[in-house]
Formats: structure tokens, sequence, C-alpha cells
């Protein structure tokens, strides 16, 4: 990893719009949106390298999402001649990390990543409840990790 690098911030994607990911020793959690399409990351750092999974859903005119899923990696860069901090790397369909196209994103400077209640654990206080995120509350609701929502993009 290029020194003063982590894998947490923003970051804008000319393919995918903004990326918000949290890297929590070697596990980096994510979320990206982009007009019709929202997805989630999740995977694992060995060095420069994150190797990890998506699920997106994309809005369709029938007003039903269609889901795609995959693999892919970012490596982490910083660009010597202006210091800007870059993940650089590939998208897959199915168990494939790569075929599926470029996926490249240039980190916000002193912007802070913001992630759903699902993707974060719970633990968003500033998203604000919504009346689709039951796990949001966490006191009293007894709702069991089958029902927190695959519908809810």
């Amino acid at each position: 990893m290029p020194a003063g690098g982590n894998f947490t911030g923003v970051y804008f994607s000319p393919q995918y719009g903004e990326i918000n990911l949290v890297q929590n020793g070697n596990s980096v959690v994510g979320e990206y949106k982009q007009e019709m399409r929202s997805g989630k990351i999740q995977g694992e750092v060995s060095g420069d390298l994150l190797h990890f999974e998506w699920t997106e859903k994309k809005a369709m005119v029938s007003n039903r999402a269609q889901e795609s899923r995959g693999h892919g990696y970012f490596r982490y860069v910083v660009d010597p001649a202006n210091n800007d901090h870059i993940l650089k790397g590939e998208w897959g369909l199915g168990d494939s990390e790569t075929g599926g196209g470029p996926w490249n994103g240039y980190k916000a400077k002193g912007k802070e990543p913001h992630l759903s209640s699902e993707s974060s654990g719970g633990d968003s206080s500033s998203s604000g409840d919504t009346d689709l995120d039951s796990n949001s509350s966490g006191s009293g609701s007894g709702g069991g990790e089958e029902s927190s929502g695959d519908d809810l993009f």
C-alpha cells in the first residue's frame, strides 16, 4: 500500500458514479450509485489490492429491479504527478474478476464515506431513519436477518 493510502473514502468513478468504501483491517465494504443503478461491494485487502464481490440492482421500466452479481479488483495507486489517490480496476460477471470492463475511481480529498445501515452493520445514524429499513432502529424490533431487505434497491 502506498504511504498514506487506505481504501476508506469517497471515490468518483467515470463508469459507476460515487463509490463509498470503508476499510476495517483487511475487510472493505462499500456502496456505489449512479442514475438508475446502485450496488454493494464487499472484499478483502492484500497490500494495495482489493479483491471484491459486487451486487448491483438496476431500476427497470417495469419498476422491478434487475440484479447482477460478479467479482472485481481495485489496485490502490498514488499518482506521483499530483498526489491523487486512485483506484484502478476491472469487474467481471459471476466468478470472473475481469472481462466486464474497467472500473476506476478518484478519491475525493476531505470527504467521509457514508454507507446505508445495511452495509455498515446498522451503525449509520447520520443517514436518517426510513420506513424501508427496519434494522436501523435496532431496539425492540426483533427483525430477523432474513427480512433485512434484498428489495431495498
